[in-house]
């Protein structure tokens, strides 16, 4: 399998960023994207992301499998009809990478950055995928049916396999800018710590913060001081001013108590730290990180 770098673009530079929206912490985003609605859509919220980062935009599309998309293909008999479906799958692939790239170009030179993209080939290019995904500071992907990555790849199955944080946009997500007004779905836990940690160049630039506790007392998780607490003054001595919310589900779910609190405060993004219980747990009974996958109509930024 093999992936191709296709082009450097550069967009006009464009002034008017303000300190609080120089994320500079950010210098490389990979975003997966196609030539659909929801790409542009996902492109879009990544451009616009990358620009205020000052970050080089990289652009990712794994190819569908042909005999997936055509499966009358499989049924060809004979040379003839064989080398046929070769030249047509070869146009098809020809014509769906020049869409993307001129569709990353139109973004790119839109939003005053630079950006490249990368066409994977073939649904078995994983090693390719990974490799491509992994050198960035930051990945955004559409959701439920991610545009650009193969059916085959899940977005829980990139997070686990990529390493770093995700940034999960729903396509069905009003338009917007994302991270002035973000709640941290905080337990205490390794997942959720270490989502805070990379979220910091957003949380930093955000106008509100909200700390969100849920079940406090019957968590599971032991907090040093008042729960929230410890977390709002760790983010304050980053210049974040978080204020702290708790919530009782008495007997909800916690997703259904994140999903109520994002809404009650008109949060753009969820910060939370996926899987925080076992892994297999969260196969078997769904687990919050599932249901907020499936649900949440704000972008999620993720990390496991």
């Amino acid at each position: 399998m093999k992936l191709h770098r296709q082009g450097v673009f550069a967009g006009v530079a464009r002034g008017g960023a303000t300190m609080k929206d120089a994320l500079s912490g950010w210098k490389t985003i990979v975003v997966f994207l196609d030539n659909t609605p929801e790409g542009e859509i996902v492109g879009r919220q990544a451009a616009e992301l990358a620009r205020r980062c000052g970050a080089h935009l990289i652009g990712i599309h794994a190819l569908a499998d042909y005999l997936e998309e055509h499966p009358a293909a499989s049924f060809a008999l004979g040379a003839e009809a064989v080398s046929g479906v070769i030249a047509e799958k070869a146009a098809d692939e020809r014509n769906e990478s020049r869409g993307v790239r001129h569709r990353l170009q139109a973004i790119v030179q839109k939003h005053g950055i630079s950006g490249e993209i990368r066409i994977i080939r073939g649904e078995r290019g994983d090693d390719d995928l990974v490799a491509a995904a992994r050198c960035c500071d930051l990945i955004v992907l559409g959701y439920p049916d991610p545009p650009g990555l193969p059916k085959t790849w899940p977005a829980d199955r990139l997070l686990m396999e990529n390493g770093g944080p995700m940034l999960i946009v729903p396509t069905r997500a009003k338009a917007g800018t994302i991270g002035r007004n973000i709640v941290v779905a905080w337990n205490a836990s390794r997942e959720a710590r270490r989502a805070v940690r990379e979220a910091m160049p957003l949380l930093s630039a955000a106008d509100s913060v909200t700390v969100l506790v849920v079940d406090p007392e019957s968590s599971g998780h032991k907090f040093h001081e008042g729960p929230g607490v410890d977390l709002a003054r760790y983010l304050a001595r980053h210049g974040v001013q978080a204020r702290i919310s708790r919530l009782e589900t008495h007997g909800s779910s916690v997703a259904e108590a994140i999903l109520s609190a994002t809404e009650a405060q008109a949060a753009d993004l969820v910060v939370i730290g996926a899987y925080s219980h076992a892994r297999l747990a969260e196969e078997i009974f769904g687990g919050v990180t599932r249901t907020l996958l499936a649900r949440a109509l704000v972008p999620l930024f993720l990390s496991a």
